[in-house]
């Protein structure tokens, strides 16, 4: 588990580290898009002329100028030595220049971190042994889901520590050089190559859920579930399959009535945000929150808030306690976070 928690903690500052060149990248594609879209084809004109010899001289009518003489009446030549905007033109397009190769030195090395990074994945995933493997179908109780078959695993710890190592794949992919600085957009793009893990965590997630729904649990079993929503979250915000995304609410929300855990809920209305808004975004399939009308907090009873508020303020007393309001990030701004969060949230 420290393994997985040390690879986390390399991927966030990856991706924090990485951020900055990401926007310009983005920046920079799109100024190259919006040049493509604004240009006229038919204004293009060869820089040698279509008739007569390459280097054919062209005739002038009139007199040659005069430099330092009242200049002639009509359309004035300014002689090249004294334009200052072709200065200025070569001058940009240098800077530009030394900016597409510092942009491109910076991707060479964060590629190289990445795969770095991703190579420390393989190997910790080598190092696991027989006993971190699943259970055989003779040892499991067969459980249907819409993910596939539960899979068992000999302790509560192993199960969890696979869920957090298939969520440490999944973030890695979506942190990769070549996504979008935004974790919404990246967990769509990486959504086929992420699906199969987050099938995996669904499945590992179904073992670890009790039996029963009323009977007490375990402070072993109850920890497990409460560890286990973190993956579920980072599988979930990408389903697309209504069975699928009515089985992650459901078990979320037992897991906050069962242990107490009232963040597993939040973890819940947060997936169907992130459905809702790809959704509205024409990135996913349509989908209608549910919500507990008798929660207290706000974000879990979907309770309409006056907007000049603010966020909702937690129920705890804080009276010794100097913050502001406005200045906490909700929802998880880094797994749900859109195109218009990333570039008002200044880390930098």
């Amino acid at each position: 588990m420290d393994h997985l928690i040390l690879l986390f903690a390399r991927l966030t500052d990856f991706a924090a580290r990485d951020r900055p060149r990401k926007i310009k990248a983005k920046t920079k594609a799109d100024e190259d898009m919006r040049k493509l879209a604004t240009q006229d084809p038919l204004s293009w004109t060869p820089d040698q002329p279509s008739q007569g010899m390459p280097n054919a001289p062209q005739q002038t009518h009139g007199p040659p100028p005069m430099y330092g003489m009242m200049p002639a009446p009509g359309h004035i030549h300014l002689p090249s030595a004294f334009d200052q905007s072709r200065q200025d033109h070569l001058n940009e397009a240098n800077k530009i220049i030394v900016q597409d190769a510092e942009l491109e030195t910076a991707t060479f090395a964060a590629e190289r971190e990445w795969s770095d990074i991703w190579a420390a994945i393989d190997i910790l995933e080598q190092a696991f042994g027989p006993d971190f493997q699943p259970l055989s179908p003779d040892h499991m109780t067969p459980l249907s889901t819409p993910f596939g078959p539960a899979i068992y695993y000999r302790t509560y710890s192993i199960a969890c520590t696979w869920c957090l190592f298939y969520t440490a794949r999944m973030y890695a992919t979506r942190v990769a050089p070549g996504m979008p600085p935004a974790a919404m957009a990246a967990s769509g793009v990486a959504a086929p190559r992420t699906a199969h893990w987050g099938n995996t965590i669904g499945r590992i997630c179904a073992g670890l859920q009790p039996f029963s729904s009323t009977a007490p649990l375990n402070p072993s079993h109850g920890a497990a579930l409460m560890d286990s929503c973190m993956g579920l979250f980072h599988a979930g915000i990408q389903f697309r399959d209504a069975a699928q995304r009515g089985w992650t609410i459901t078990k979320l929300r037992n897991v906050a009535r069962l242990t107490g855990w009232q963040t597993s809920a939040l973890i819940a209305s947060g997936c169907e945000r992130a459905w809702m808004a790809a959704a509205e975004m024409g990135k996913g399939p349509p989908y209608t929150r549910t919500m507990n009308a008798t929660a207290k907090d706000d974000r879990v009873s979907g309770r309409s808030r006056d907007a000049n508020l603010g966020p909702p303020k937690d129920n705890n007393d804080r009276r010794f306690i100097t913050m502001n309001p406005g200045a906490r990030v909700y929802w998880a701004m880094g797994i749900l976070s859109a195109e218009e969060d990333m570039k008002q949230l200044k880390l930098d």
